[in-house]
């Protein structure tokens, strides 16, 4: 289990915030454990899952289209009215 920094520097110095959104994005959740300083948050992943490739971006192409399909279906859903 990995702490959200452990994970940024493991990903190459990203932004706590773009590890997170990755984490996000791929399902992996949190556990929260005590300690000396109170509660620590940790990630059940470990640094060979990251190595592995666990946590990808999704592909830009990807992305374009599925934006372009929800496009469509508000365009569509705004029309009937």
């Amino acid at each position: 289990m990995l702490s959200l920094k452990e994970i940024s520097e493991a990903l190459g110095g990203i932004s706590r915030n773009h590890a997170l959104k990755l984490l996000t994005d791929c399902g992996v959740r949190h556990k929260v454990l005590l300690s000396r300083n109170g509660k620590k948050i940790y990630y059940d992943i470990t640094k060979e899952q990251i190595q592995k490739g666990v946590l990808k971006e999704k592909d830009p192409k990807q992305i374009a289209i599925q934006q372009g399909i929800a496009l469509l279906i508000l365009e569509a859903a705004l029309n009937r009215h």
